[in-house]
């Protein structure tokens, strides 16, 4: 099948933009900012790991329509300051207000992400981004860095509030790019959202196991740790 392909579609987060490197350093740098750990005595690495926990879950029950963006913002700060006994709504809420900006300036992509698109697209391939990211910060991180300058359209499930795996979300990415989809493949770092969501629906799906983990194994479906190898795939 993939000898048919004419277009490609990338997940966005995690799989081009570092969103893991992008938020640990804004968070890194808001925490000092506010001197948590002198007022409070709790280290920046035990707040990390209750907060990346913690927000992970909350995104995948997003995905599976079991929380809205709301209840994501709401959450993921104050319950991982309540759980270490800090009860100040002052700081979750200059968390809540600034983490999104603030992000924006840490624009790092997943390694040979922009090595990987220029050669894809030399190829002659469509590039098109699909993610299930709120819509404003979506459209940030593709606009204000190379990610730009290589794909055709982006689509953020936001709009039409349906995440992947949800087959309408790749059947709007699939319709804004005017493409088939038995000429589209998907390469994400999620393999329900993005590698099962996508073949569900007929796409030539493949994992990016970016953080080297162990993963489900599939004969029909290509494995890569690193975007390059989708030189041996494309």
């Amino acid at each position: 099948m993939k000898n048919n392909i004419k277009h490609i579609f990338f997940d966005l987060d995690n799989t081009l933009w570092d969103t893991d490197k992008n938020s640990k350093l804004t968070l890194k740098n808001i925490y000092e900012n506010l001197k948590i750990e002198e007022k409070y005595q709790l280290q920046f690495s035990d707040f990390y790991i209750s907060y990346y926990n913690r927000n992970e879950n909350l995104w995948s029950l997003y995905r599976q329509d079991k929380v809205s963006k709301a209840d994501i913002l709401e959450k993921r700060f104050k319950d991982t300051f309540l759980e270490f006994r800090i009860n100040d709504p002052e700081i979750w809420d200059y968390f809540n207000a600034n983490f999104l900006t603030q992000i924006m300036e840490n624009n790092n992509l997943i390694e040979y992400a922009e090595e990987i698109l220029k050669y894809l697209k030399t190829k002659g391939y469509q590039l098109h981004v699909v993610s299930n990211g709120f819509i404003q910060q979506t459209e940030q991180k593709v606009q204000e860095t190379c990610i730009k300058d290589y794909i055709t359209t982006l689509t953020s499930g936001e709009e039409i509030n349906k995440r992947k795996p949800a087959k309408e979300v790749f059947e709007l990415g699939l319709k804004k790019a005017h493409a088939l989809v038995n000429e589209s493949a998907f390469i994400g770092d999620d393999w329900e959202a993005d590698v099962l969501g996508s073949q569900r629906i007929g796409m030539y799906p493949v994992y990016f196991n970016y953080k080297k983990e162990e993963h489900h194994k599939s004969a029909e479906i290509p494995i890569i740790e690193n975007l390059l190898e989708l030189k041996n795939i494309f």
